[in-house]
C-alpha cells in the first residue's frame, strides 16, 4: 500500500471511528475480530470480494481496517444503506454480524449463563445497599429477580435477565409483555441483558420499547466485566400497593443477597457519571490498533471450572461411540478409566433416566453430568459436583454443537470417522463455553 493510499485509508477510518468517539460502545468490533480465526477472517473477506495487500502479513486489527474501508465505501454510494443505518459503522457492523462463522464468536465471547448474569446483578446490587430475591419458585409475573431496599423508604424493583442467548425476537416479545405486567407489582421494573441480547434486538428498537415501559435498562458485559447502565426508569403508574405487598410475603425468608457491608462484592466496574444517558451508547465501538495496544480493551479471566474440570465427551447416541472428547491438560483421566466408562455407558444411559434427563451420577470417584439431544448425548467429568451455571452452559454447548455440527454429525453416523470434525476449534469451543 503506497503512502498516499495509506494516507487515504487513515482518513476512512478517522471518519469512522468519529461516530462512536467520546461514546461508549455496548459491543466492540475490535475484540469480535482478535478473537476469530485468519482462516474465517480471509473467507469472509474473499467470499465479499474485499481487496487487501497482498504478500504482507497482516494483522486481525489491520484486516478489520480493510474490512471497515471496504464498507464505508459501499455505505457513501448508497441512497439505501443511508436510511438503513445511521452511521457507516452501524453498516460495518451489523454486516460483520450477518456472517454466521464471524457472529458466531460473538456467541461465544459474550457467552454468559443465566446463572451466573443473576448473580453479575445481584452482586452490584448488593454494592449499592439494595437486597436481592430469587423469585424462580414465585409464578406470578414471572420476575427473575426483585429487589428491595427499606431506607430512606420502601423502593421495589421488578426485575428481568435475559441472556443474549434467550434474546430471540419471540422470546423479546413475551418479555416485553412480561414487564408491562410487572408495573403493578413493583414501584420500577428493570431489564438486563447483554451487549448480544441487545444486538439481536437492535440498539434503537430496545432503547425506544424499554423507555416507552419507563423500565431501567442495564447491559451485563462479560468479557469486558462491566455493568452499564442505560436508561434510569421512571415509577409505574400502575403499581398497586396491595399486590406489592402480596408478592412481598411470598419471597424467600433470605435475600441471595444482601446490601454489602463491607468491601464491594461486585467484579465488575460501573460508572455512575458514564450511565443513564442513552445518548452517551452506541451500539459498536471500533478503536485504532494503537489504542489497544496501550490500554486493556478486555479483561482476563481465569477459567471458572478449571480447577474441578477433567474430562467431555461428545457420543454419538445411536451407536455410543466417542466422537471428540477434551481433557484437562493438568489433570488429565486415564484412557482406561474413559474406555471403561464408554464400555458401561448402556447401564449409565439406564441410571440416569433415558435420553432426555440431564443428571448426576459418581462413577469411579468422579462426578458426571450426563446432557442429551437429539443426536448426540454429553459426558462431563468433574472432581465435584456441577454447579447450576455449569449445568446450563454445557446444555448450551449441547445446542451449539446440534446446530453447528450436525452435517458432520451426520457423516459420523455413516462412517464412525471421527475426522469429519476440526477438533482444534471444538476445543476452543469447549473452553470457552463450558469456561475450563
Amino acid at each position: 500500500m503506497s503512502t498516499e493510499n495509506l494516507s487515504d485509508a487513515e482518513e476512512i477510518l478517522k471518519i469512522i471511528r468519529s461516530d462512536s468517539e467520546g461514546k461508549l460502545g455496548i459491543l466492540c468490533l475490535n475484540c469480535l475480530m482478535v478473537r476469530s480465526r485468519f482462516k474465517e477472517i480471509y473467507a469472509f473477506m474473499e467470499s465479499h470480494t474485499i481487496p487487501f495487500p497482498e504478500n504482507q502479513k497482516l494483522s486481525k486489527l489491520e484486516l478489520l481496517d480493510c474490512i471497515s474501508i471496504f464498507f464505508y465505501k459501499q455505505y457513501q454510494k448508497s441512497p439505501t444503506l443511508h436510511k438503513q443505518f445511521k452511521t457507516p459503522i452501524d453498516y460495518i457492523g451489523n454486516f460483520i454480524l450477518n456472517d454466521d462463522i464471524l457472529s458466531d464468536y460473538l456467541t461465544r465471547f459474550d457467552f454468559i449463563s443465566k446463572q451466573e448474569l443473576i448473580d453479575a446483578f445481584a452482586d452490584y446490587c448488593a454494592d449499592y445497599g439494595i437486597s436481592v430475591y430469587n423469585t424462580v419458585d414465585i409464578k406470578d409475573f414471572s420476575l427473575d429477580l426483585y429487589l428491595i431496599k427499606k431506607k430512606p423508604f420502601l423502593r421495589t424493583e421488578a426485575v428481568f435477565v435475559r441472556t443474549g442467548a434467550e434474546m430471540t425476537e419471540e422470546n423479546y416479545k413475551n418479555t416485553f409483555y412480561l414487564v408491562n405486567e410487572a408495573s403493578k407489582v413493583a414501584v420500577w421494573s428493570v431489564f438486563v441483558t447483554t451487549p448480544r441480547g441487545v444486538c439481536n434486538i437492535g440498539y434503537e428498537r430496545l432503547k425506544s420499547d424499554m423507555e416507552n415501559l419507563n423500565v431501567w435498562l442495564y447491559v451485563i458485559d462479560p468479557i469486558h466485566q462491566k455493568v452499564l447502565g442505560i436508561l434510569k426508569g421512571k415509577k409505574s403508574k400502575n403499581h398497586e400497593t396491595s399486590v406489592r405487598d402480596d408478592y412481598i410475603q411470598k419471597l424467600p425468608h433470605e435475600p441471595i443477597r444482601a446490601p454489602s457491608r463491607l468491601a464491594k462484592i461486585s467484579k465488575y466496574k460501573f460508572k455512575e457519571s458514564e450511565s443513564y444517558n442513552p445518548k452517551n451508547f452506541v451500539m459498536f465501538e471500533l478503536f485504532p490498533k494503537e489504542t489497544l495496544i496501550l490500554e486493556d480493551h478486555a479483561v482476563i479471566v481465569k477459567p471458572l471450572f478449571k480447577d474441578t474440570f477433567r474430562t467431555l465427551m461428545v457420543i454419538d447416541k445411536d451407536s455410543g461411540l466417542n466422537m471428540i472428547s477434551h481433557s484437562s491438560e493438568d489433570t488429565p483421566m486415564e484412557q482406561e478409566l474413559v474406555s471403561g466408562f464408554l464400555s458401561a455407558m448402556d447401564s449409565f444411559v439406564s441410571e440416569i433416566g433415558g435420553t432426555t434427563s440431564m443428571n448426576e451420577i459418581n462413577y469411579k470417584g468422579f462426578y458426571i453430568h450426563a446432557v442429551y439431544g437429539q443426536y448426540i448425548k454429553i459426558a462431563l467429568f468433574l472432581s465435584k459436583p456441577a454447579p447450576q451455571s455449569l449445568k446450563e452452559r454445557l446444555a448450551y454447548f449441547l445446542n451449539q454443537f446440534e446446530d453447528h455440527y450436525h452435517d458432520q454429525i451426520v457423516k459420523f453416523n455413516k462412517t464412525g470417522n471421527t475426522a469429519v470434525f476440526d477438533k482444534p476449534r471444538i476445543v476452543e469451543l469447549v473452553k470457552e463455553i463450558i469456561s475450563v
